[in-house]
């Protein structure tokens, strides 16, 4: 059994998948994410809502690119300082 993912590793491969294909598919997402509960869950409740991807619908057909807040974040979790230190601080009781 492969180990869980944490978020911050979910929202790196979604925009990385993003990213590298300039504008994604759903169905691109949804192979990254595992189902669609997953993907209505992080693209439709959290990314869309954030600002993180923007939506264009061809026909029957939708797409995804990085929107402005989403080259931010896809900046911050390719560096990974700061996710290291918001995971050490989360759920924490600094003294």
């Amino acid at each position: 059994m492969a180990p869980r993912r944490t978020p911050d590793a979910i929202a790196l491969q979604l925009l990385e998948c993003v990213e590298e294909r300039g504008e994604a598919t759903k169905w691109d997402l949804i192979k990254v994410l595992g189902n669609e509960a997953q993907f209505k869950i992080w693209v439709e409740d959290f990314f869309l809502p954030e600002r993180v991807l923007v939506e264009r619908r061809e026909g029957r057909n939708y797409f995804y690119k990085i929107a402005e807040r989403g080259e931010l974040l896809h900046r911050l979790l390719k560096s990974g300082n700061l996710i290291k230190v918001f995971r050490r601080v989360s759920g924490r009781r600094l003294k």
